[in-house]
This record gives C-alpha cells, sequence and structure tokens, in this order.
C-alpha cells in the first residue's frame, strides 16, 4: 500500500485528469463549505471527480455527498460491498465508464474479487443460491426496460431505503459524470483489458484504506438545512436517516437549480419524466422534439438537454452541452443547470424502481435477505 501522502495525491490527480466543462476547486484554495465537505470527503472516501465537479456551487456539492455518503457508504442494513456492486451494475447500464471502473475497484476493495470481475465482464449472475449473485441480477433487471421480468426482490423492506437511495445517487451520479468527464482514468493500454483489469484490483488493494475508519452515520447533515421529504421521496421514509439526507439533498438542489432554470423549463422536464417508464428511447432523439416545440433560446436548450440526459444520458452530445454552457463559459450556471436535471431524472428512475418493486410483491414474491 502507498504512503498516505503519496494515495492522497494519486487519488486527487485522478479525480481530475478526464474532467472537462467544468473544473474543480483547488484542495488547496478550498474554503468555507466546500473546504470543509473536501475534507470530510477525504476522510470518509476518497476523492473523485463525481464529486468535486460540483464543487464550483459548493451547495450542490455538499447534497450529493450528503445523500451519497448517507445511503452509499454507511453500512446501516445494507453492507458497504453490496452497494458498491450494485452502483457498479447500474453505472454499467448507465454507459459511465469512470463511476464503473472506480466503483470495481470498491468491489475489490470490500473482497468480492470474483463479484467485481463478474462485473467487469458484464457476466449474467445466474448463481441464485448466492444472494450477491442475485442482488446484482435484480438491478440489472429493475434498471433496463425489461419490465416483463418481475424478480423477487433480493432485500427486506428495512433495507430498501438505502438501496433505492443508493440507486438514485448513483443514477444522479452517473447522468452528471457522463457530462463532465470523458472517461475513466483507468485506460486499457493498447486495448487490452486483461491488463486494465489487474489494474482495477491494484486500484482497489489502495481503496482498502478508505473503509478502515468506521462511518459515523448522520455527520453530514449540518452541511444542508433541513427539509420535508417530497411525496416523491415516500420510500426513504422507512430510514429516517436516509429520509433526512435526501429530503436536503432534494431541497438545495431545487433551490440552486431554480436560481438558472425558469419555470417553464422545469415544468417541461418534469411532464416529459412522468410519462417515461424507463424504456429505450428510439435511436433518434425526435422524441424530444415535441416537448421543446413551444421554447425558445436558452429555455429550449436546457430542456432538450436536461431530457436526453434523463432518458438516453449516452445521446449527449458536445453541441448540446455547448448550447447550455453559452458563449459566457459560466461554470457555476452550467453546475446548477446540470445538477438539478442529473438529480429530477434519478428522482424519476426511483419512482420507476418503486413501481417495479410494488408489481414485485403484488405477485406477492418478496425475499426477505
Amino acid at each position: 500500500m502507498l504512503p498516505s501522502k503519496l494515495r492522497y495525491w494519486l487519488f486527487d490527480t485522478l479525480s481530475v485528469q478526464t474532467m472537462r466543462h467544468v473544473s474543480a476547486v483547488k484542495t488547496g484554495k478550498a474554503k468555507g463549505l466546500t473546504k470543509e465537505v473536501y475534507d470530510m470527503i477525504r476522510e470518509d472516501f476518497f476523492k473523485n471527480g463525481s464529486l468535486t465537479s460540483r464543487s464550483k456551487v459548493p451547495e450542490l456539492m455538499a447534497a450529493i455527498w450528503t445523500a451519497g455518503r448517507e445511503s452509499m457508504l454507511v453500512p446501516d442494513q445494507v453492507d458497504r460491498t453490496t452497494k458498491d456492486a450494485i452502483s457498479a451494475v447500474l453505472s454499467q447500464i448507465n454507459h459511465c465508464p469512470y463511476c464503473e471502473d472506480m466503483l470495481i475497484s470498491l468491489v475489490h476493495a470490500g473482497g468480492e474479487r470474483d463479484a467485481a470481475m463478474e462485473i467487469f465482464n458484464g457476466s449474467d449472475f445466474n448463481e441464485e443460491e448466492d444472494l450477491l449473485r442475485r442482488r446484482l441480477e435484480w438491478v440489472r433487471v429493475v434498471a433496463t426496460a425489461r419490465s416483463e421480468d418481475v424478480l423477487p426482490v433480493p432485500f427486506s423492506k428495512a433495507e430498501l431505503p438505502e438501496v433505492i437511495g443508493t440507486l438514485m445517487g448513483m443514477s444522479d451520479i452517473n447522468r452528471y459524470s457522463h457530462v463532465v468527464m470523458t472517461d475513466s482514468p483507468v485506460s486499457a493500454p493498447f486495448g487490452i483489458r486483461a491488463i486494465k483489469a489487474v489494474a482495477l484490483k491494484l486500484f482497489g488493494s489502495e481503496l482498502k484504506v478508505t473503509r478502515q475508519v468506521p462511518l459515523v452515520p448522520g455527520r453530514t447533515m449540518h452541511l444542508l438545512p433541513g427539509a420535508e421529504l417530497p411525496a416523491d421521496m415516500e420510500w426513504a421514509k422507512p430510514n429516517p436517516r436516509v429520509a433526512d439526507a435526501v429530503s436536503r439533498y432534494a431541497a438545495a438542489v431545487e433551490r440552486e437549480g431554480a436560481k438558472v432554470i425558469s419555470k417553464d423549463a422545469r415544468d417541461t422536464i418534469m411532464a416529459s419524466l412522468q410519462t417515461w417508464q424507463g424504456e429505450i428511447m428510439p435511436l433518434d432523439t425526435r422524441w424530444v422534439d415535441d416537448d421543446v416545440a413551444h421554447l425558445a433560446g436558452e429555455d429550449k436548450a436546457i430542456v432538450r438537454m436536461g431530457i436526453i440526459l434523463a432518458k438516453a444520458s449516452y445521446r449527449i452530445t458536445e453541441d448540446m452541452v455547448n448550447e447550455v454552457i453559452g458563449s459566457n463559459q459560466d461554470e457555476e450556471r452550467f453546475v446548477r443547470i446540470l445538477a438539478w436535471c442529473s438529480s429530477v431524472a434519478a428522482r424519476r428512475f426511483a419512482q420507476i424502481v418503486v413501481q417495479k418493486i410494488e408489481d414485485s410483491e403484488h405477485t406477492p414474491r418478496l425475499v426477505a435477505a
């Protein structure tokens, strides 16, 4: 294992290596809330671009950190490695190589090396007797358009707030990262994936240190004001800590998004998402034309990017992004727009997951862990 200073330098370097469109506040220049969140990320996790790319608007970095840490990292009802693994599978489905590779390394760090390699290779998870594999296959089904497949839910009701919170948080991070991170910092030299597999395993060895200090539940709550739980997040209620965290996250994102996105644009994106059930969209993007037909200028560009980001993020183009960024290259404005769009998409995805869980329960076939 590398010395701590060298390891921190490595993580900091990797965190910005493939960042685009926005830049992270440098560690040495971080102040106030930015510095507090940076310090907490370093102590409880590790610096990475999916988080630090929001640092120009510290409330938004605090929001994704609060929701993510309390849902995804704190081992409450569900262990950390399971949540890393389901996040890795979701990132693979969402075509986010940066997130996928970091999470596969974290699965290695958690000691599930076989599972990490299966995720890396895109294997089927057919081992019915293995709980982790059943959970990974369940995520693969609920995160795709295979709505005709209704699998037993491999989590208890007490575990579901963490699971849905993890899927929501990762869905937000995937979409946001797809725009601001060009690729994984761990590449496959000469296209040889076997070398990359070894690199991810070695990186996982360095990440073991991130699990040595027990995480204090609720440590992030003071970063943002308290807020009421939105109606679409009722799934979090059985776990008050997760409910508190996602409430603060949602409120912060709404406050910051409203500063730069018109109500008409926000309402249009929300209306489009409410009719979407997670289905795969047609190859072209003409399906978004009707949604933006009544808009013009900045609103039209934001709504087009927001809807495509939600329904088919891998079809976001540089032209779409540049239309939203504009000639003034205002990073703070763009972070607010992108964070709001990725958040509402993630919240809609969480609603779809909840509906699929309810459909499965009505069979009824809920499986306790």
